[in-house]
């Protein structure tokens, strides 16, 4: 069943809303240090996850913000037909931050559902904040995350998703901390295990602006960027599952 633009665009704006902006003020944040978000519908999405991961199996898991998380509206198409035969999962909760996404990570349980890859996206939300998280302290968090994963789930390996472009301005202050971020990560020498998937050039043109059709709002991808998603990652998909 497809979800309509109304419930789409709702979603969208509460990006803006309470959760985003739940934390307890007395707890100070990095975005490395994990946190959740005092938000009881947060909590919800969490449990159901929890509960899908302790009663089944799951050779693909998906963790991540929005971008993950709307595979399951905008993204359904492009979904139901390259990816959830791979007997993929989305794990995906629009607005987190990595702080969130961290803790996350570290509470849910992955034994019995044995996933055998897991897709990580995250950090557009800590460079778009005001004030920004720094490029390094977002690859920081990221590393933290795939460390984690990578030590609690020995036969898994991670493909880590690059951060797409964000904002409908080319060469903008966020674009900038998104591209350092990227090429950071880019840098990092990684295990066997580990595998970095470069996304943004994917999506913008030669002067650094969104192709056509790609993005709902400068952010969020469309159905067709969706499309152009589940492309790059199919046979990448395909080939880390097949290999040993």
């Amino acid at each position: 069943m497809f979800v309509s633009r109304r419930r789409i665009l709702c979603k969208l704006c509460a990006l803006t809303g309470a959760g985003l902006h739940a934390e307890t003020p007395a707890t100070p944040r990095a975005a490395d240090r994990p946190a959740p978000i005092a938000d009881k519908d947060w909590y919800h999405r969490y449990g159901d996850h929890q509960g899908l991961l302790t009663n089944g199996r799951f050779d693909v898991v998906f963790i991540g913000d929005s971008l993950t998380d709307f595979w399951a509206y905008t993204g359904r198409a492009a979904w139901d037909a390259q990816i959830a035969p791979l007997k993929a999962m989305n794990c995906g909760i629009a607005a987190d931050r990595t702080e969130h996404i961290l803790w996350r990570i570290e509470h849910y349980d992955f034994h019995r559902a044995k996933p055998k890859l897991f897709v990580l996206l995250m950090g557009t939300n800590n460079l778009g904040m005001d004030p920004p998280d720094s490029p390094e302290s977002v690859v920081r968090a990221i590393l933290t995350a795939t460390r984690f994963l990578l030590a609690h789930n020995a036969s898994s390996k991670v493909l880590l998703l690059g951060i797409p472009p964000s904002g409908l301005e080319a060469g903008s202050a966020l674009r900038t901390r998104i591209q350092k971020t990227n090429a950071l990560l880019a840098a990092e020498k990684l295990p066997p295990s580990m595998t970095f998937l470069p996304l943004y050039s994917s999506f913008v043109d030669e002067k650094d602006l969104w192709r056509d059709g790609l993005t709902l709002d400068g952010t969020h991808f469309s159905t067709a960027g969706y499309a152009r998603l589940a492309d790059l990652l199919a046979p990448k998909l395909s080939e880390l599952l097949g290999s040993k």
